[in-house]
């Protein structure tokens, strides 16, 4: 990916366009953005409400680090999907380990383990089990919650969760259509529209569709879509309203993909990065999800009752050639099914400014079905997995859950505000692993089975404390404890690496921090530090073929976020942040390698972050955007020998919006930096990674009413 003549004139261009655009802006009604002039003449920020503490609040008053972002923002600036969410989220970190899969790092949490997959998002108050969704689509919110959520959420929340509110029904009919042409063959088209059926009843149906040929080329094969893909999502709302204070909304949220499963690539001895790939053959990837869920809210003299109901199917597979080189040495057939049912009550009530309480009862009923299978190819001489060897593992996890949680909050002095959260979690786990030896479907080994089952409890409580200045300005502090839960290696064909099974992890987060609305609210300011001590932490390492996770390392980390936006003027504003990160292992003296891995860094999170970003629309129909984010290095990898140095991110926009069309032309990753996405070691090729796609150019035509 070189940086060619071209790419520097066009990103030059769209960069200047910016500048050159009025900076006296005006706001359309119909844009939804989120500063503008309030009825009463004021010009002032609009008050941010989040619902990632299970009911609505005023995002000023949450007493933890939340990075939220509206839909119509996240047009304008671009953010299309998670990984570019990052850019504006300090200490928020993707490893981006396949096309569609991605594992997130809060705060250096998330980033060294590769268990049974772990699903931290909740859309509309369900955790999706499918990491391939676009999760971002018709988006009306997405909120970033940091720190321990375990008292609220449970298992595998311990570091921070994303919350992601879609748009509902609404009242008189709309639609919002759009299709954009960019770089690498990309085309991308949404339609969401809908509206009343009667007084009592309302429809909302969006869907989208993406395909590609991907960036990455394939030097061997003579191919430019390795990372090609196809995808369709759509999602069905149908809102009932039996009275005035009983609310029924039913949805329904599919999709299904198509991928190519390449890009991997061994990294060059000197640390340079794999810009291209050498694989003997590119792979495939495949998902597909159903998710219906049914929420029933019911307002009574002074308490909400909620109900979620939710079931979800889930279908993951790909075939990756796991040497990443020009030889056919070790091919990895994968599959994995995932059903989860869940049932979830809550009621809740209090005052604004006085006593608040919430309690809620979950229950959870899962399977997760999988199957593994690595083969040598014709060049294998390997001693583990010679040619036309199948090392095939049929495994099924059955998980029933239980968990009950409440939160109480009150002021006090007028000035004191307390909050008490407390979850205890119950968990049964069950392990069915069968592996099996076949060379030309002959078994040549005797078959393997293992049985065994687990029960997990944890007590996950949480404590904040607000002190405030005004209405608008507070200091807070928070400390909450969490847990990543246990897990069985069930996709291992090694019998010693199931029986290990690893047992829960466990974090303690103290946060301290500011949050204010200044300027006459035009300004915004939040700043937190923090502090994490793990104990039990769940470690992954390549062992041959096969991933060893253990209960092997105790680690702490530390830092800070601060994050601002400012209202220059109607229609003008400008947003910053900055993260910085630092975490290590105090206790890792089992690694496979024989090396205490003591005092090294955390892998997948970088040391510090700086973003800086600006919005403008002019009531002439001009619209421009433009941000620039600074990455710091990190490593990626828990031996601390693959190092990502520090990059840097511009991206643009620029366009006309008319009553009811718009039309854009827009640029990622302008400066077509080189970084690598993710990378897995391995004992018998070494270190391999795949890269992220550099400079983007793309146009977009919208229609709305």
């Amino acid at each position: 990916m070189k940086k060619h003549t071209l790419q520097r004139i066009l990103s030059t261009t769209i960069i200047l366009c910016l500048f050159w655009s009025v900076p006296a802006m005006a706001e359309r009604q119909n844009m939804g953005e989120p500063a503008g002039k309030k009825e009463s003449g004021a010009l002032e920020l609009d008050t941010m409400v989040v619902t990632a503490q299970k009911k609505e609040k005023k995002k000023l008053k949450v007493a933890t680090n939340v990075t939220a972002l509206d839909g119509f923002s996240m047009e304008d600036m671009g953010i299309d999907d998670i990984e570019e969410f990052t850019d504006f989220a300090p200490n928020f970190n993707v490893d981006k380990l396949t096309s569609h899969g991605s594992q997130m790092v809060f705060r250096g949490i998330g980033g060294v383990t590769y268990m049974s997959p772990t699903f931290n998002v909740n859309v509309d108050d369900v955790t999706i089990p499918y990491s391939a969704v676009d999760i971002f689509f018709d988006a009306q919110q997405v909120e970033l919650m940091r720190g321990g959520q375990g008292a609220l959420y449970g298992r595998n929340t311990h570091a921070g969760m994303l919350n992601v509110v879609t748009r509902k029904p609404t009242a008189s009919f709309c639609l919002d259509s759009s299709v954009s042409w960019e770089s690498f063959h990309t085309g991308k088209a949404k339609l969401a529209f809908g509206g009343p059926i009667n007084e009592n009843n309302r429809y909302r149906l969006a869907l989208g569709y993406t395909t590609t040929d991907g960036y990455m080329e394939n030097e061997f094969l003579g191919t430019d879509d390795g990372l090609r893909q196809e995808q369709f999502t759509g999602r069905f709302s149908y809102q009932h309203f039996s009275s005035e204070d009983s609310e029924i909304l039913f949805t329904l949220l599919g999709d299904s993909y198509e991928a190519g499963f390449g890009g991997y690539a061994p990294i060059i001895a000197d640390g340079r990065i794999p810009a291209k790939t050498m694989s003997n053959k590119d792979g495939e990837e495949e998902g597909h999800l159903l998710s219906p869920t049914l929420t029933w809210k019911k307002d009574f003299s002074g308490a909400t009752l909620t109900s979620i109901t939710n079931y979800s199917n889930s279908f993951f597979s790909y075939l990756f050639d796991y040497d990443a080189s020009p030889q056919d040495v070790i091919m990895q057939d994968y599959e994995d099914e995932w059903s989860v049912f869940t049932q979830e009550l809550r009621l809740s009530g209090g005052k604004e400014d006085g006593f608040k309480w919430l309690v809620g009862a979950m229950a959870t009923v899962e399977d997760y079905d999988l199957l593994n299978d690595m083969y040598g190819g014709a060049d294998s001489r390997l001693p583990y997995l010679p040619a036309g060897l199948h090392t095939i593992t049929n495994s099924g996890i059955s998980s029933k859950g239980a968990a009950v949680y409440g939160r109480l909050e009150n002021r006090f002095l007028e000035k004191f505000e307390v909050g008490v959260q407390l979850r205890l979690d119950y968990e049964n786990r069950e392990l069915d692993w069968q592996t099996r030896y076949e060379m030309g479907g002959v078994p040549v080994m005797p078959l393997q089975n293992y049985n065994t089952e687990e029960d997990w409890f944890a007590v996950m409580p949480s404590f904040d404390l607000s002190y405030l200045l005004s209405e608008n300005q507070r200091f807070y502090g928070t400390v909450s404890r969490g847990y990543r839960g246990g897990d069985f290696a069930a996709a291992q064909y090694s019998l010693d690496a199931v029986k290990a099974t690893v047992e829960p992890e466990y974090t303690i987060t103290y946060e301290i921090g500011y949050k204010g609305l200044l300027a006459d609210k035009r300004f915004e300011l939040d700043a937190a530090l923090f502090y994490i001590d793990w104990s039990d932490m769940q470690v992954s390492i390549t062992d041959g073929t096969s991933f060893l996770t253990q209960n092997a390392a105790e680690a702490t980390s530390y830092g800070f976020e601060l994050e601002s936006r400012w209202l220059v003027t109607e229609g003008f504003d400008i947003f910053a942040s900055a993260g910085w990160f630092c975490g290590d292992f105090d206790k890792y003296d089992n690694h496979p390698s024989s090396k205490d891995l003591s005092g090294n860094k955390l892998p997948n999170a970088n040391e510090y972050s700086i973003s800086l970003g600006a919005r403008y629309r002019h009531d002439s129909g001009l619209f421009t955007s433009l941000s620039a984010s600074y990455m710091g290095p990190k490593y990626m990898d828990e031996l601390n020998e693959i190092k990502q140095d520090a990059y840097a991110l511009v991206h643009a926009k620029i366009g006309y919006e008319g009553e009811k069309w718009a039309a854009y032309v827009y640029g990622r990753n302008l400066l077509d930096e080189e970084y690598l996405l993710h990378t897995f070691g391995n004992m018998s090729f070494g270190a391999s990674g795949k890269v992220a796609e550099g400079a983007v150019y793309g146009v977009q035509l919208n229609y709305f009413f």
